[in-house]
């Protein structure tokens, strides 16, 4: 497992005060493409997607966000 990027786990933090709906983790979302290409794929698998259609929704996000 990668240690999150602003050293808090993902899912402690995100309801530490009170659940979070309809929000987008950016740390989550960049660790994507530092998986495993295999890790990648099960990911991808269980959302009916390649692991290159996610990498480019993610880079359409970030783009859109900069």
């Amino acid at each position: 497992e990668n240690v999150p990027l602003c050293g808090r786990d993902h899912m402690a933090y995100r309801s530490a005060y009170f659940p979070v709906k309809d929000v987008i983790d950016g740390d989550l979302c960049e660790q994507y493409a530092m998986l495993s290409s295999e890790l990648q794929r099960k990911i991808a698998e269980e959302l009916d997607r390649t692991p290159s259609e996610i990498l480019k929704k993610l880079e359409d996000l970030r783009a859109k966000i900069c």
